[in-house]
């Protein structure tokens, strides 16, 4: 009982009541319980997603709970100015480059099961990295990222399924999936700010999470989708590398452009101060859905790629543990910078596979280094490194994208 469901929840509960109305929640607490009684009575199926559909339908109508009160826009802090930002600097330039090259060499001094752990490492680097888009470009916090990996994935899986498409169509595929999910949730998202926007993504997730779950005449329920195996071209562990790396490397660079494009920079104004930002004339909910919809597409890529790695799919891909684990690896490595998410899911699979490997208390044991982690570096690891290093650190921060001495704008 002491899951993440039953956080997630008792946090529905809070939400759908109005944040800070004790009142609120005691009324939301009745009436989810009591229209989750007649669920059971009515529509049995329905109980797996029934509290966080009524949370989707209260934000909607009602964004800030039932006796909540609107809140503000947010601004920025008088006095607080962020100084203007550059691409790439040359030395974070030839550190990519060099990373490239060894990523391409790597796997020829590995064992084909490290090759398979540098796919996943890879991978997650994309999923975090999408959501870091999301939310240090964006300013937009998402507790059900993993919808669109989960939607990803299930569109590879179900191309290769039922229209036997090889590896480039199934990928497409995972993409407009992904694509059409983040479209459609995004458009109800973005209307709301804050922890409203959050709790609604999750709701959304656990909604597609539900229809995987239960769909079994076309997603195969919980016994998933078996056999979706790349094609010949890519079979071979190698192959399915270098395709990895060659996705994830073009994925991370258009993020990249994106942040750093027009689109970027009014993405952040809106951020920073949503009346400022209006003032001038950009339609910043319709920016902010742009930005929604990206992070999405992103994180269905990644989604596609592990469905081909992992040979099948489950609904689980969907769930609130990947979406939290995916919130673990941006924070791990560092909000400041755009490479933290990038940092912090290779530093959380690294020990996610080796701890796994050596104990069967790993959850355990993870968990206690993921905390340490936390408590040592409360900025992330690229964030605590360039604040430790001084002058050099404010170089490289704004290098990487973050002006120095403030966060990434």
């Amino acid at each position: 009982t002491m899951d993440l469901h039953i956080i997630a929840e008792v946090f529905v509960v809070v939400v759908v009541g109005g944040m800070g109305s004790i009142p609120g929640a005691f009324l939301a607490a009745v009436l989810i319980s009591e229209l989750n009684a007649f669920g059971i009575l009515i529509f049995p199926e329905i109980t797996l997603v029934l509290v966080f559909l009524i949370m989707a339908a209260v934000l909607i109508f009602r964004p800030w709970g039932l006796l909540g009160r609107p809140e503000g826009p947010p601004r920025t802090p008088a006095g607080e100015f962020e100084p203007p930002l550059r691409l790439l600097g040359p030395r974070f330039a030839y550190a990519c480059l060099a990373l490239l090259a060894a990523a391409v060499v790597l796997p020829h001094l590995l064992p084909t099961y490290y090759v398979r752990i540098a796919c996943e490492v890879l991978i997650s680097a994309l999923f975090a990295a999408s959501l870091g888009f999301m939310m240090t470009v964006g300013g937009m916090a998402s507790f059900g990222h993993a919808a669109y990996f989960g939607l990803g994935a299930y569109g590879a899986a179900l191309a290769v399924t039922y229209a036997q498409a090889g590896t480039g169509l199934g990928l497409a595929c995972a993409l407009g999936l992904g694509l059409a999910g983040a479209l459609v949730f995004g458009y109800f998202c973005v209307r709301l700010s804050g922890v409203y926007s959050a709790m609604l993504t999750l709701a959304f997730a656990q909604i597609v999470y539900a229809v995987l779950f239960q769909w079994y005449g076309i997603t195969g329920g919980d016994n998933g989708l078996l056999g979706i195996w790349p094609s010949d071209w890519v079979s071979g562990p190698l192959a399915y590398y270098y395709l990895t790396l060659a996705v994830v490397a073009v994925s991370l660079f258009l993020l990249r452009r994106f942040a750093f494009a027009p689109f970027g920079y009014a993405l952040r104004a809106g951020r920073d101060s949503t009346l400022r930002a209006e003032a001038i004339g950009i339609h910043v909910r319709r920016v902010r859905w742009a930005g929604f919809v990206i992070a999405g597409f992103f994180a269905a890529a990644a989604g596609g790629l592990f469905a081909f790695l992992k040979g099948s799919v489950f609904p689980d891909y969907s769930s609130i543990p990947v979406s939290v684990d995916s919130l673990v690896m941006v924070l791990l490595g560092g909000l400041k910078t755009l490479s933290g998410p990038i940092v912090g899911a290779g530093v959380y699979k690294v020990l996610e596979v080796f701890v796994n490997r050596y104990t069967e208390h790993w959850q355990l044991v993870l968990g206690c280094v993921l905390v340490g982690l936390v408590i040592l570096f409360p900025q992330g690891i690229l964030g605590y490194l360039a604040d430790r290093f001084g002058r050099s650190g404010d170089e490289w921060r704004a290098a990487d994208g973050a002006p120095a001495g403030g966060r990434a704008s």
